[in-house]
């Protein structure tokens, strides 16, 4: 478990960026870190529910909500929840085309070069750009490498003594959705339920918590980003397949039973759940065979509004500067397994 460090905010900004959203600005490992926050229409009295949206590698806190997820604040209005979605740590690389935008999640998994099963990565592997601060990290390391899983739960501490918050979830897109698990893992107690989409930890690192949490993993047939079934992607980096996690996991809380079927309703998707588990948690694989490495219910290539967050700050011009994708049924789908 990762020792938790005590950090004591300073001042907290919050910054109305539109009648919907907004921006909170937290400083945080001697950095200016922020979140959105989208609150529905709710009475403040009542109990409420908090989703947290992680956004994938080179994405944003904002293309979450627009692109990867084609309009998470319309579900959070549906189901009647609060949505954050958190910045992860960023920086700029210097390429011949101009200053390339990173951004990642420390799941402590793609921070590393290795594990218990040898390197993460091929010798031969595409080689990503490394934070600077992070030190001599390896060939394989390309996440951030600050504790980004205490920077979570500080957002969740402090929205917890302004808002009457119920359960907790957190989701995940690619690289969020290692993260998600990740917060899983080290926060287990915390959490109702963790969804993880299209983010397969790296092969030999993917973790178990220690106690019983809902858990769904969602993985595509063809997706060679990370792969769910087969372990080399296609940048010659190596992830756990998607199957043996779910396994894991519900040997970890001793399942006794479990059921699989074909579901046609959207595409064709494989459903795995493993029930009759310690304090009643589910765990879920989705093997969806039509898609590739997206979210469920988004096209092929979509779905990552990048923007220059040092050079947009109006969220009116952020929302112009992504695509008017909308997701007729991959959030509900989702959703529905998950509360």
């Amino acid at each position: 478990m990762i020792k938790i460090k005590i950090l004591l905010v300073l001042f907290i900004s919050f910054n109305v960026v539109s009648k919907d959203m907004v921006r909170v600005d937290l400083p945080y490992e001697n950095e200016d870190r922020h979140y959105y926050i989208y609150t529905p229409n709710t009475k403040e009295t009542n109990p409420i529910d908090l989703v947290i949206g992680l956004h994938g590698y080179t994405g944003t806190a904002i293309g979450f909500e627009r692109e990867t997820t084609g309009g998470f604040n319309k579900a959070a209005d549906d189901y009647g929840f609060i949505a954050v979605y958190p910045q992860g740590k960023f920086f700029y690389q210097k390429t011949f085309f101009g200053n390339e935008f990173i951004s990642s999640w420390n799941d402590l998994a793609g921070s590393k070069s290795s594990g218990p099963l040898g390197a993460i990565c091929l010798a031969n592997a595409f080689f990503y750009a490394q934070y600077k601060n992070c030190g001599d990290v390896g060939r394989c390391a390309w996440a951030s490498c600050g504790d980004d899983l205490n920077f979570i739960k500080i957002i969740i501490d402090q929205l917890k003594t302004t808002k009457n918050i119920k359960n907790i979830y957190v989701v995940g897109m690619s690289n969020g959705g290692m993260m998600a698990q990740a917060l899983a893992c080290e926060y287990p107690e915390l959490f109702s339920g963790v969804i993880n989409v299209v983010g397969m930890q790296h092969l030999g690192l993917s973790c178990i918590p220690e106690k019983p949490i809902n858990f769904i993993i969602y993985g595509a047939s063809k997706d060679e980003t990370v792969p769910p079934i087969n372990i080399k992607a296609d940048d010659g980096y190596l992830y756990e397949p998607m199957d043996k996690t779910a396994k894991d996991w519900s040997n970890k809380f001793q399942c006794k039973n479990e059921k699989t079927i074909t579901n046609n309703e959207f595409d064709k998707i494989i459903e795995k759940e493993y029930f009759d588990c310690l304090n009643g948690v589910k765990i879920i694989s989705l093997l969806n065979t039509e898609r590739f490495h997206t979210w469920p219910g988004i096209e092929r290539n979509t779905g990552y509004c990048a923007y220059p967050i040092d050079e947009i700050s109006d969220y009116k011009d952020i929302r112009e500067s992504c695509s008017d994708i909308e997701n007729f049924w991959g959030n509900k789908y989702l959703l529905d397994k998950l509360f």
